[in-house]
């Protein structure tokens, strides 16, 4: 078995490697202590949960920043209430009877 197989926490080269960061060796173990308190780690532990191969760093950070953009999107749309696209002063509710 190599000393860079499959393993949590591997040394390579002078560096730290995980399995949750693929493609990154950290310098020092405070580095790797660092990543194991990151989003990105845990995100990969939850994919590694549904059998689905770990993402790169920059990979993680692209559907992170996608994601905020959805939820800022999301939430200035619930802040209008829905009604943006109306114009203000009419009244637009549905009128009873007829």
């Amino acid at each position: 078995m190599s000393p860079t197989a499959d393993v949590p926490m591997g040394r390579e080269g002078g560096g730290y490697t995980s399995t949750t960061a693929p493609g990154k060796v950290f310098s020092t173990r405070a580095e790797l202590a660092d990543h194991y308190k990151s989003d990105w780690h845990r995100y990969n532990l939850k994919r590694r949960e549904a059998n689905l191969a770990p993402l790169k760093e920059e990979d993680f950070r692209a559907r992170l920043e996608a994601a905020l953009a959805m939820r800022k999107e999301r939430e200035e749309r619930d802040k209008r209430g829905g009604r943006g696209h109306l114009k203000k002063g009419k009244d637009h509710r549905v009128k009873k009877g007829g």
